[in-house]
C-alpha cells in the first residue's frame, strides 16, 4: 500500500473503516465533507467510493470494511 497521511489514518481508525475507504472518501468528498460522505452517502458516491477503494486496495485486497459492513472483492 502507497503512503497515507495519518489524518486518513486516523478517521480510518476512529470510524472502524478500511485505510483504502477512508482515502478514497479523502480523494472524492469536498473538504469537510468527508464525514458526512462516510455516514450517508449518495447511490452515486458510495459505488464511487467504493470502485477507488478497490483500486487503492491493488490485487491482494480481498475485504474492505465501511464501518459494520464488509465489502468483498468483485
Amino acid at each position: 500500500m502507497t503512503y497515507v497521511p495519518s489524518h486518513i489514518r486516523g478517521f480510518a481508525i476512529i470510524h472502524d473503516t478500511s485505510v483504502e475507504i477512508a482515502r478514497a472518501i479523502f480523494e472524492i468528498a469536498d473538504d469537510g465533507d468527508e464525514e458526512r460522505m462516510w455516514l450517508e452517502p449518495t447511490a452515486e458516491e458510495s459505488e464511487a467510493v467504493l470502485e477507488r477503494a478497490w483500486e487503492l486496495a491493488g490485487p491482494t485486497g480481498t475485504e474492505l470494511h465501511w464501518s459494520d459492513e464488509i465489502h468483498r472483492h468483485p
